[in-house]
């Protein structure tokens, strides 16, 4: 009787630390691997750039995930591609087909899961329904929602399987998408707190999951704050700020991974998972140069379409004695001479005292010499048209200051460009501020040239809600530019005269 005993507790004790009454073996290590990539654009060729650059491309991007897919099946490991959402409006191929060729090759490259970015609403919320129902695989959004059951697209978390080991995906995107977006393209939707959001699933599904991906459109200090807040994440796949994360940067224990811009790097993150053990995630970036191989079925995908666009936007519009910086970093901080003209442009139309441009209209830069309609299209792939409105000085100058308080080295494409005043940024706030050479009046009424994307508060600057006197002169700003080019008299707007951003430095006492 005493040896029954003794045997079953031995037998027990094996079970509670080793997970086997079979000879303690320890518990079994899953592999798997996740490709991921984000902030596409509708890049579908390769960019121009030296040789061994990233240069992107969605054949190439497409190639190098089946090569890893390849070499991974050999093992018996899975592989699982996500893409963290803005696969739309950057060029003028997404402009013109509305994403329907890149969802066919997302779907090509056997895509997991996706989530939205807050470009996937520059279309429509139509034509982003009908993409995602078509899709052939998941979206997953957990912090959208509607009143609407016949407009809802996605779901708020997928699970996947690795053979015995059991993977929870939840998505957001960011809940400034209505402000980042043309007006009623949100209508009927809320967009709520993602790391909210996030718990709220994990509170609901987490005891099904051994791994969760939190897959984000947010970009990487909302994340932070979902690692911090939420600690049982295995990882957050990360888009929405372009970050080139080279290797995972853990926060709290969470590993955060993001692969820059437009397909110019494919991130691969390798998982190990015992059930009931903290994960060993390791990861790196993997550039997509002109020597990756292309995916022939993906490439095949966008001739016709390519050549249709070819056709269309051939035609020289104008041409430019220099080429124009449209590098997002420079106009969403500084004077830019693009920005210079094209706002030089609506002013002049408009008749306006001053003209406002929010840098993320522009897109990419012009070109020297010939520039053609696909250059325009792709420098200012939103219709948006012009507009005017009666904005006091006081409503301008905190139009400025929220400018001056964005981050130089991080600025949101609410950074405004300008024409008809001068101003000087400093220690967060807006100085010296000039319209016409004259100091800005606080009680003064001025007439102001925008977008009509400006007038329903995009962006966050919600001061234009509050004007008067709205008009829209039906023009788009496309169209603005488009006449600008073609001027044979054109000449560039000399830069740095309106501008001025005095970086504040702290000197430190002396111990």
């Amino acid at each position: 009787m005493r040896i029954i005993r003794v045997l079953a507790v031995l037998s027990a004790l094996a079970v509670t630390l080793g997970g086997s009454a079979a000879g303690g073996r320890p518990p079994q290590v899953h592999e798997f691997t996740i490709l991921h990539f984000n902030d596409f654009h509708g890049q579908v060729e390769s960019l121009s750039v030296p040789a061994g650059e990233p240069a992107g491309g969605m054949a190439r991007l497409a190639g190098q995930a089946n090569l890893i897919r390849a070499q991974n099946r050999k093992h018996g490991e899975p592989t699982f591609l996500m893409f963290a959402g803005d696969l739309f409006t950057g060029t003028s191929f997404s402009t013109l087909f509305q994403g329907a060729p890149e969802f066919s090759a997302l779907k090509q490259m056997h895509l997991a899961v996706m989530t939205t970015g807050n470009h996937e609403w520059d279309f429509g919320q139509g034509v982003l329904m009908a993409r995602a129902r078509k899709a052939g695989f998941p979206v997953v959004v957990a912090n959208v929602s509607t009143d609407d059951p016949e407009h809802v697209f996605w779901q708020s978390s997928l699970d996947l399987d690795t053979g015995g080991l059991r993977i929870g995906v939840i998505g957001v995107t960011t809940p400034d998408t209505p402000l980042t977006t043309a007006p009623g393209n949100t209508k009927g939707y809320e967009f709520g707190d993602p790391v909210k959001a996030v718990g709220q699933v994990l509170a609901e599904r987490g005891k099904d999951w051994d791994f969760v991906v939190v897959l984000s459109h947010c970009g990487f200090t909302v994340d932070k704050e979902i690692a911090r807040k939420c600690p049982q994440v295995g990882l957050i796949v990360g888009g929405h700020d372009h970050k080139v994360i080279e290797q995972p940067i853990v926060e709290n224990g969470v590993p955060i991974v993001q692969a820059g811009d437009r397909g110019r790097f494919l991130g691969e993150v390798q998982v190990k998972v015992s059930k009931g053990q903290r994960a060993t995630v390791t990861g790196h970036l993997i550039p997509i140069t002109s020597s990756t191989a292309e995916d022939p079925e993906v490439a095949a995908l966008f001739i016709e379409p390519l050549d249709k666009e070819r056709t269309a936007l051939s035609e020289v519009i104008g041409k430019l004695p220099e080429a124009l910086n449209g590098d997002r970093m420079i106009l969403r901080a500084n004077e830019a001479p693009l920005g210079d003209l094209l706002a030089d442009a609506m002013r002049a139309e408009g008749k306006a005292d001053i003209a406002l441009l929010n840098a993320g209209t522009i897109r990419a830069g012009l070109p020297a010499g010939p520039v053609t309609g696909r250059d325009l299209l792709t420098c200012l792939p939103f219709f948006d048209s012009l507009c005017t409105i009666r904005l006091t000085g006081a409503q301008v100058q905190s139009l400025l200051n929220r400018c001056a308080a964005m981050p130089a080295e991080d600025a949101p494409g609410g950074f405004l460009q300008v024409s008809g005043l001068s101003v000087r940024y400093e220690g967060g706030k807006a100085f010296d501020v000039k319209v016409g050479g004259e100091p800005l009046d606080p009680s003064r009424e001025y007439l102001v040239a925008c977008s009509h994307f400006l007038l329903s508060g995009g962006d966050g600057l919600v001061e234009f809600t509050e004007g008067k006197d709205v008009r829209d002169f039906g023009v788009g700003l496309q169209e603005l530019l488009r006449r600008q080019l073609a001027r044979p008299d054109l000449t560039l707007p000399e830069p740095g005269k309106r501008i001025v951003r005095v970086t504040v430095t702290v000197e430190k006492k002396a111990a």
